[in-house]
């Protein structure tokens, strides 16, 4: 599951109608259009009962895993109660209904495929199996035929954020205020909800509870990705730690938050990046080990002026441990189309840096969930940083 795989048409009907139905990871067939729910369920049925007890054991155990969470952490779940597999695979549908409005106000229909299938983890802790998926065409709002510039926004500045610890300690930290104008982040904010969303996420595995959002992953063929970083790029740090800037990373996470979900204090883990193979069927990394993660990079696609989003904060702690004293962080508070920035890597890891910044999502607090996006910012690699040779992957050093 670590790389794309296309088999034949049958066997990838069986494995990933499984996936979606019982996984409840995305609402899209390899190669084939938009299906709905009821009817991957009654495919479902069709499936032989050999074919589902020849699934490898992991990927049956993460498929039911999702199964059993999403009543509790799916976007707007119902309660949790003793059920049949068939009644879980009910309300995985069901799961998909929302109690109030979700969509944002871009209307725009998306097209998506999976470019890739592997391990990841579940809000619960458990392990599993889950997509990332490519855009066929990325919303009108932005595409650069219909308009989207790589120019900076009239009102787009950069502020940096307090997070001295000591006269001799500064953790490294700022805001870029209104990179999206209010149309492009509601834009972002479709293709997840097109797409669909899970509690499964792909490559990072989150103790139990610590991870309390909905997410949708996504590899831009560039375009988009490369207009952001034009934007951007004379705001952020040109070298760090001597290595010079490169762009970002074309995986995008998109993370929601219901009324009561938060995100528990946590550093983010480093990697090398993401983009798409030549044909647009799998995904590689960005460079090989020529580059290397640095900064994570959080925007904010609604808030309370926009949207009536209530609570949802991103606290950054100014030391190492997650003090609750006012004092000792700075909380941003949701603004549409602003993103915020922090070193990041596991501290006393070969890869990490005692720099990084232990952050925590605050709880949402109204009927309008929170929603954000990440995307990492890439710097040329250190010789250290060369995998293939140590054998190690960047999974190794995040939580």
């Amino acid at each position: 599951p670590r790389h794309n795989s296309y088999a034949s048409v049958d066997c990838m009907t069986t494995v990933m109608t499984l996936a979606y139905i019982l996984a409840n990871l995305s609402r899209q067939m390899p190669g084939r259009t938009t299906m709905s729910l009821q009817k991957q369920s009654s495919m479902l049925q069709r499936i032989p009962k050999r074919q589902v007890a020849n699934l490898p054991r992991q990927s049956m155990r993460g498929m039911f895993a999702r199964s059993r969470a999403s009543a509790s952490l799916a976007q707007t779940a119902e309660p949790e109660h003793q059920q049949s597999e068939a009644a879980m695979t009910n309300d995985c549908i069901k799961s998909q209904k929302p109690k109030t409005k979700m969509f944002s106000p871009d209307k725009s229909k998306i097209d998506f495929r999976v470019v890739h299938t592997t391990y990841g983890g579940y809000t619960n802790g458990e392990a599993g199996v889950g997509h990332i998926f490519g855009i066929e065409e990325m919303p009108t709002a932005l595409q650069p035929k219909h308009g989207f510039s790589s120019k900076k926004n009239a009102n787009q500045v950069r502020e940096d954020i307090d997070l001295e610890t000591s006269k001799h300690s500064k953790k490294l930290a700022f805001k870029i205020r209104h990179v999206l104008k209010p149309d492009e982040a509601d834009a972002l904010w479709r293709i997840a909800d097109q797409v669909g969303y899970t509690d499964f996420l792909p490559d990072y595995n989150t103790p139990p509870g610590m991870r309390q959002n909905v997410v949708m992953c996504f590899i831009d063929d560039g375009d988009f990705t490369n207009a952001v970083f034009e934007r951007i790029k004379d705001d952020l740090p040109q070298k760090i730690d001597g290595r010079k800037l490169v762009g970002l990373s074309r995986r995008w996470n998109v993370g929601k938050y219901a009324k009561g979900r938060e995100f528990t204090p946590h550093i983010d883990g480093d990697m090398t990046g993401h983009r798409l193979t030549e044909d647009g069927k799998g995904i590689r990394s960005y460079d090989g080990d020529k580059v290397h993660t640095k900064l994570s990079a959080l925007f904010y696609l609604n808030d309370y002026k926009h949207d009536g989003v209530l609570g949802g904060g991103t606290k950054m702690f100014k030391g190492d441990h997650s003090d609750g004293d006012s004092q000792h962080y700075y909380e941003q508070q949701p603004e549409k189309g602003t993103a915020i920035f922090f070193r990041h890597g596991i501290p006393g890891s070969r890869l990490g840096n005692e720099g990084s910044v232990m952050h925590a999502g605050s709880k949402s607090l109204g009927d309008t969930p929170k929603v954000m996006i990440r995307v990492d910012v890439l710097y040329e690699a250190e010789p250290k940083d060369n995998f293939e040779k140590t054998g190690r992957s960047w999974r190794d050093f995040d939580f």
